[in-house]
Parts: C-alpha cells; sequence; structure tokens
C-alpha cells in the first residue's frame, strides 16, 4: 500500500510530516528543499561514500532483525552478510542502462526502467568507479571486502559490548521502530514528526537510542563533537522518549573509520539535556511555519551561505530558464516521503 502524503490537503507544497531529512534540506537552504522535497530531484551519483554508509547501515538492520527474532550471533551474521553481499553492486541493468530499484534478496530482479525486458544480470560493484561511473578516488578504502569487513567486525564488536537491545512492554524487541507523532499545531493544522530508529538500547544504567555510522577520518572528541548541536540526534532523542513513554538519555553513536588495512570502531554517547530538546522543539516549529510562508507566496529562497556544500550548487549558478535543462541531465526523480515506514510502532 503507498504511503500517505506528507504535505498539506489545504496547501499541497506545506508539509505537515517531517523527518530529519527533508529537516535539515530546509535549514541548509529552502531552494535546496524545494529542489529535493518538491519537485523531487536527487543526484543521480550519490557518490561512494553515501552507497557505502546505505549499505552499511541496511546490512546491520538485518543483523539486528534476526537477532531479535531469536537467531543466534552466527546466524544472523550469516543472514546480514547474505544481504550486503547480494545487495552491493551498482543497480544498474546491462540491458537498457537503466537504475532500478532491487528487491530485497533479488539478485536479478525487472528493471522498471525497461518494463521488465531488462531483467539481470546487474552489474557488480566495481569499487573503482561511482555509481555514475567517474573514478573513485577511495576505491581502495570503500569497496565491497571492507565493507563486509567492517559488518563482520562490527557485530563481533557488538557482541563484547556494554548494551543490550530494549525490551518494549508488548515483547517486541525496540529495533527498527517508526515513528510518527503530532509535535504542535500551527495555524489550527497539526504538524507530525516522523523517522526511523535503529534501535533502543539499555546501557550504563540508561537508555538510549543507537545509530551507526561510518567515517575514512579519525576518531575521537573531534568527530562526535559534529553531532551536538545536530538536527538528527536532537530528532532521535525527542523521538525516543516520546514513543517509548520513558525517559531516553540521547543516542549512542557508533562510529567505524573505515581504512585500507583496518577498521576501528568507536562508542559515545551524544546526550541531549531537556531543556535543549525543548529549545529544539520551538525552534522547528519555527522553521516549519516559516516553509508555510514560502508555500504560500510560492517562493523559495537561495541560501546561497550555503551553496559551498550543496549538490545543486551547478543548477543555481545558471540562469533560471536553464535550469530544469541542466537538472534532467544530471539529477534524476525520486520521491521522499517520511510516511514511508520500514518498522512497526
Amino acid at each position: 500500500m503507498a504511503a500517505l502524503s506528507p504535505f498539506s490537503p489545504f496547501l499541497p507544497n506545506w508539509q505537515t510530516v517531517w523527518d530529519s531529512t527533508a529537516l535539515g534540506w530546509l535549514k541548509t537552504c529552502p531552494k535546496l528543499y524545494q529542489y529535493q522535497m518538491l519537485d523531487q530531484w536527487e543526484p543521480r551519483n550519490k557518490g561512494i561514500h553515501l552507497v557505502f554508509g546505505g549499505l552499511y547501515a541496511a546490512s546491520l538492520e538485518r543483523y539486528a532483525h534476526a537477532k531479535a527474532s531469536g537467531l543466534s550471533h552466527d546466524d544472523s551474521t550469516r543472514a546480514m552478510v547474505r544481504w550486503a553481499m547480494e545487495n552491493s553492486g551498482d543497480r544498474t541493468c546491462l540491458h537498457c542502462e537503466g537504475a532500478g530499484e532491487i528487491e530485497e534478496g533479488d539478485l536479478y530482479p525487472e528493471c522498471p526502467e525497461c518494463n521488465g525486458t531488462g531483467q539481470g544480470p546487474w552489474r557488480a560493484w566495481d569499487p573503482s568507479l561511482n555509481p555514475d561511473g567517474t573514478p573513485n578516488p577511495d576505491a581502495n578504502v570503500k569497496n565491497r571486502y571492507t565493507l563486509l569487513r567492517s559488518l563482520v567486525w562490527n557485530v563481533e564488536d557488538r557482541a563484547l559490548s556494554p548494551f543490550t537491545t530494549l525490551i518494549r512492554a508488548n515483547g517486541k524487541p525496540a529495533v527498527e521502530l517508526t515513528f510518527n507523532f503530532e509535535a504542535f499545531s500551527i495555524d489550527g493544522e497539526a504538524v507530525s514528526l516522523s523517522g526511523h530508529l535503529d534501535e533502543v538500547v539499555e546501557a550504563f544504567g540508561q537508555r538510549f537510542v543507537r545509530d551507526d555510522k561510518t567515517t575514512k577520518g579519525s576518531l575521537g572528541a573531534q568527530y562526535f563533537a559534529q553531532y551536538t548541536p545536530n538536527n538528527q540526534m536532537s530528532l532521535y532523542s525527542v523521538a525516543g522518549k516520546v514513543i517509548l513513554d520513558t525517559p531516553v538519555a540521547g543516542v549512542l553513536v557508533k562510529a567505524a573509520q573505515i581504512g585500507v588495512g583496518f577498521t576501528r570502531f568507536q562508542t559515545a554517547q551524544v546526550t541531549r539535556p531537556e531543556a535543549v530538546l525543548t529549545e529544539w522543539m520551538h525552534d522547528t516549529e519555527f522553521w516549519i511555519r516559516q516553509a508555510k510562508g514560502f508555500a504560500e507566496r510560492g517562493h523559495w529562497p537561495m541560501n546561497d551561505r550555503s551553496c559551498f556544500l550543496c549538490s545543486f550548487k551547478s543548477i543555481c549558478k545558471v540562469s533560471p530558464s536553464h535550469r530544469e535543462a541542466h537538472l534532467r541531465q544530471d539529477f534524476r526523480v525520486r520521491a521522499w516521503n517520511p510516511l514511508e515506514a520500514r518498522g512497526d510502532i
């Protein structure tokens, strides 16, 4: 069943269900938000770091689900590695060169770009190339071998870690939780916050939302400082308190430094005092109210102070009348909907 629309039925370009991704786009630049959330453009080349990080997080979800279902550590590890092997291709059909969606566990799906006539085989992951075929300068660091190595070492390290998965009141493990709760009302219309928590764990006598990250940079206090303040971590902290109806200290971030011959792990507590979360909620209401104003005026202004880190910089630097052609050349259409659930609450 298709997910419901996250937009207002009364003001179609005003979003009333928000996740950290969409809120982050808006805070960075309203024009960026328009491109990605409203017009549904995303770069054709996500870059090897996003591809690697996505496969890493999704694979660890398989381990957590398998372990929570009662499988042993070894069997859960096998399930994770199998999924990672089956899905670590570049998802390009050799028949039509189109990039389509792969069903979980299906090595040879039908390609939606050519209506099923180009059913597999799909290219294996060539670590020397980015998804768009351009050279990958980090091929010796981000490749299938280092992905599988990091995954296996992660769960082996996890077995020695001082945290356990929270078992909720209904007897289910707190793994891959989808949340959606009403946060406040703007001009009489309810606004909700939505998203997904990988896991809630108990550690050090407290409860934390757990989140995995990857980096090729060094780990330490400077690395973890980027998460305070941080939009995603603040939402996770709020959501953990709301959906579990119990105190949550913050987020337990487990970072993996990926090197050519090593993967190094470090875990840090990213906490949020109650007063900081209250302030974040007030600021979030302000930003979403701003979005309503942009939608009413039909104008999403460019924040050119953020262009240095934006994938749409090449679009915004050309004349508005030429942007559509550039978008079609370098970007593809893919909708983002915070209401697409991956778990249950």
